[in-house]
């Protein structure tokens, strides 16, 4: 393999972080510059006011901390890996690869707005797509070819993973229980706010994580004595949910946002559009200049921090069936229209801080919390539980 320079930019959690002059030219290309004008945590910046870090950021450091995991377990199972040096080679190269471009499709905002792209798309869909059919794919390309690997084979790390085993044990290092998103984005968010919530013993998990065989396959785990270490970060991320990522405030911003972009888009549908070119136009800077102009509320509201206030909130209890759910859904919206859809804004978070498993089938269950915030001149109460299955 011919030698490629390296580069290394400074990052307050990570220290350096380096990059290899191809992966460099994905970096400085346009489709990734755009994540400088996305904001990591969405519209938690009217809240937190130094929540302004954004998703460029965070890949890279996803990049770096993916890789400090996987060179320290190739280290620690050399022997029962059985990897060739061109197949680590290869895999650590795939692992950067795919931790570097897992955000590259978020629209603005982030999670925002994931509920308002076609039924058919995600933003991980949409990343691979923008792999796919941009020039970061003839990079990927280059880089792949003397290990027989291209932009395909990232897009599909990205939306479901490949086949083989090995592979999957990439995935789990990116995204599963124990990854270097997770790890990433809550030093980064716990920094960037100014909260101790975040924090847990890096350094203590990333000497104990080990490899265990699993159905024939190697899956990712911690030494007894990282148990203390791998809890902190559970906990970690508990504290982070409730007390930043399901703040009252943010999630009613979240909802204005999404509400504004819905009046903003020119389609009919009110969906972001599904085009790769028309697509990356789309970005954090480009919605609040639109909302100065603007006629819609949401926007005024936005730009002046006008945002309604907490009628009730509902803590989860039990996990409700997917029957229930709906009908909580449908509730919900019968709420708004009562009251008026610029009024009342009803919602409630499918997305639980901490995973449970049922105590009768062991089927993992998300619970959830429901949220009514108002504007100030009405008033109306909501109870109940929710979850989503």
């Amino acid at each position: 393999m011919p030698y490629e320079p390296k580069f290394d930019i400074r990052d307050p959690i990570h220290g350096f972080i380096e990059l290899s002059r191809s992966e460099l030219r994905i970096v400085d290309s346009a489709p990734f510059q755009r994540l400088r004008r996305i904001h990591q945590l969405g519209t938690t910046y009217l809240v937190y006011p130094t929540a302004e870090h954004t998703r460029f950021a965070h890949s890279l450091g996803v990049m770096q901390m993916s890789t400090r995991i996987f060179d320290r377990l190739v280290h620690k199972h050399h022997g029962e890996l059985k990897w060739s040096e061109e197949q680590i080679m290869k895999y650590r190269q795939i692992l950067r690869l795919t931790a570097l471009l897992h955000d590259i499709g978020h629209a603005p905002f982030s999670h925002t707005s994931d509920g308002i792209f076609p039924a058919d798309l995600n933003h991980e869909m949409m990343g691979a797509k923008i792999i796919c059919e941009t020039p970061i794919g003839d990079i990927v390309d280059e880089i792949g070819k003397p290990f027989e690997f291209g932009r395909q084979h990232i897009a599909d790390m990205i939306t479901q993973g490949l086949p083989e085993k090995d592979y999957r044990l990439l995935r789990d290092l990116l995204i599963g229980e124990l990854d270097a998103d997770k790890m990433d984005y809550l030093l980064r968010d716990s920094l960037s706010l100014g909260v101790e919530y975040g924090k847990f013993d890096l350094p203590r998990i990333l000497q104990t994580l080990c490899l265990f065989p699993h159905e024939r396959t190697w899956r990712l785990g911690v030494e007894e004595g990282g148990v203390q270490a791998v809890e902190g970060l559970v906990m970690a991320r508990y504290y982070m949910f409730v007390q930043i990522y399901f703040h009252k405030t943010r999630r009613v911003y979240d909802k204005m946002m999404e509400r504004f972009l819905q009046d903003l888009l020119p389609n009919d549908r009110k969906t972001l559009p599904d085009n790769v070119e028309e697509y990356l136009n789309w970005d954090d800077t480009r919605v609040l200049e639109r909302a100065k102009e603007h006629p819609s509320p949401w926007g005024r509201r936005i730009l002046n921090r006008e945002h309604f206030v907490l009628a009730y909130q509902a803590p989860a209890r039990r996990p409700l069936s997917s029957q229930e759910t709906k009908r909580l859904k449908e509730l919900l919206l019968d709420i708004e229209h009562t009251f008026g859809y610029n009024q009342v804004i009803a919602d409630f978070a499918s997305k639980t801080p901490i995973k449970f498993e049922h105590e009768e089938n062991r089927d993992p269950f998300k619970t959830s919390l429901a949220l009514l915030v108002k504007s100030t001149n009405r008033s109306c109460m909501l109870g109940s539980s929710v979850s989503a299955d």
